[in-house]
């Protein structure tokens, strides 16, 4: 193994801090749009007004949420970094920063095509991430040793988790039925096994699954 020099832990950490920057700059935007309506009578009445954009402000704060925890967790997996990671990390951050966009789409169009292309960026984010994620691990050895079935694990986690869980989500709430959740619930279960079975395996360290 060799070792890591001051200058190769000194990019790799100006990269989280700048990642990190990125996902509260995204998920405070979030916010900073949203507008009271110029006319409400009763707390009620504000609440109903807005339900479609407070509904919308929920489900990507959860989005830009899941996306912040799976990258601190990938990149704390990470020895150093180098000049490609930085350009496929920033594809990744670049598709994050149109979230409130996409957001705004939803509260102000409300339309099946709004929800599908908001659905395709956030997939689209997992996907940038996973790329990240396998150049660093597989290609780059820029990740600390661990087996290659941690590695596929970690790579299809974070590619399809972000887009199936919005998905579903969605699912629930244009259908107004408890499908969606339960989907989720299957999901965060068979996750939890998994995590429990590859520990067994020796595949991933014994951790509690909110760690994974």
């Amino acid at each position: 193994m060799t070792d890591i020099t001051d200058k190769e832990a000194q990019h790799l950490h100006r990269l989280i801090l700048f990642s990190d920057a990125v996902f509260a700059i995204a998920i405070t935007l979030l916010a900073i749009e949203i507008h009271p309506p110029e006319h409400w009578s009763s707390v009620g009445d504000l609440l109903s007004q807005m339900r479609h954009k407070l509904m919308a402000y929920a489900v990507s704060f959860a989005v830009v949420g899941v996306n912040w925890i799976a990258h601190r967790r990938t990149f704390s997996r990470l020895r150093r970094a180098d000049g490609v990671l930085d350009v496929l990390n920033l594809l990744m951050l670049g598709l994050l920063a149109l979230l409130p966009l996409g957001t705004e789409m939803l509260w102000e169009n409300g339309t099946a095509s709004s929800v599908v292309v908001y659905v395709a960026l956030v997939t689209a984010i997992g996907l940038a991430h996973a790329l990240a994620w396998g150049y660093a691990a597989m290609f780059a050895g820029l990740s600390e040793p661990m087996p290659t079935g941690e590695k596929v694990y970690v790579l299809l986690r974070v590619a399809l988790l972000p887009g199936l869980m919005c998905g579903l989500t969605f699912l629930s709430i244009i259908t107004q039925t408890w499908w969606g959740w339960l989907g989720i619930a299957v999901v965060v279960a068979g996750l939890s096994m998994t995590n429990r079975l590859m520990a067994r395996s020796g595949a991933l360290p014994a951790v509690p699954a909110a760690e994974d």
